[in-house]
């Protein structure tokens, strides 16, 4: 008992000490770059982002880690994950908006307007809401979320910085015990997301690719912010706040509620999303006591499955 309790308050220890350090570089950065003259979104998350970030190198050069090793790294795989990762956060809001819609609970009218009009505000509707979602995934979904799963196991991490993720929300307009329950979740999705890729690129991308479908796609509120009005089309809600969401939006709706747990948990049990070379040579904690991969062997002709790589 004494041995294990020495054990504990040297785990504890080091990675106080370790929390420690990403804090206080991350606030000496924070408030520098606060100092700036930043105007408007989303130039308003780059003290966040560069906090995150600034923190989280420091924190990770004590394990003898490079900045690599957070989750982004410079790699030609970077723009093919990013891409990736706004699919599959594009394709989690489209099923919500449908699963709304078909409920009876949203309906769009369409109204005048150019096609350059509508390209136009997509693409300003991306450039706005790009550096705002970088932030929230390198301050929720890098060391913090590393640190706890390398010294409690990933499933502590998981839950302590999706319960961090909901509660940054929780003064957004609007908000509800149901909402804030969802953005939990959300939180549980993304992170999910970032340990199965062990990539910021492909967290930040999802994250991109949800605020974006719903905020200029649906022509939503997102998180409680009616923050763009898309030319053509008016969204119009219709039926009880547990299926629309009410003025929060559809995160708070009970269709979020099982989208996102169905591909959180989902994601969590296929094999398919991996780690890509990348993300692994940059050996982020949580992977750290992960076997190799396993060299191909040559087996001797006519046996089979000696030729096979092996992954952990």
């Amino acid at each position: 008992m004494e041995a294990r309790l020495r054990q504990e308050g040297r785990r504890v220890f080091s990675l106080g000490l370790r929390l420690g350090v990403f804090f206080l570089a991350a606030l000496a950065t924070g408030l520098t770059l606060s100092l700036l003259p930043w105007q408007g979104l989303p130039w308003q998350g780059l003290p966040v982002l560069g906090a995150a970030l600034v923190g989280g190198w420091a924190a990770l050069a004590l394990d003898g880690r490079g900045p690599g090793a957070l989750g982004f790294y410079l790699h030609p795989s970077l723009g093919g994950e990013s891409l990736a990762g706004f699919g599959l956060g594009a394709g989690a809001a489209v099923l919500v908006l449908g699963g709304i819609a078909l409920l009876g609970g949203l309906g769009w009218r369409w109204e005048g307007g150019s096609l350059g009009s509508w390209v136009s505000m997509g693409l300003a509707t991306l450039w706005v809401l790009s550096l705002p979602a970088a932030a929230e995934e390198a301050l929720t979904r890098g060391y913090l979320l590393q640190g706890i799963s390398h010294y409690y196991g990933v499933p502590a991490g998981l839950i302590v910085m999706s319960a961090v993720f909901g509660l940054l929300h929780g003064w957004n307009p609007g908000v509800a015990p149901g909402a804030l329950a969802n953005l939990v979740l959300a939180g549980v999705f993304l992170g999910v997301v970032y340990l199965k890729t062990a990539s910021l690129w492909w967290a930040s991308g999802a994250h991109l690719g949800w605020n974006w479908t719903l905020a200029f796609l649906g022509d939503v509120p997102l998180s409680g912010l009616d923050l763009v009005d898309t030319p053509h089309l008016e969204a119009e809600f219709r039926g009880p706040t547990w299926l629309t969401g009410g003025d929060f939006g559809p995160e708070a709706s009970l269709v979020a509620t099982a989208v996102l747990a169905g591909l959180a948990l989902g994601l969590w049990r296929t094999r398919r999303l991996r780690p890509g070379a990348a993300a692994r040579e940059r050996r982020p904690l949580f992977l750290a006591e992960e076997p190799p991969v396993a060299p191909p062997s040559r087996g001797r002709p006519g046996r089979r499955g000696n030729s096979e790589e092996r992954l952990p």
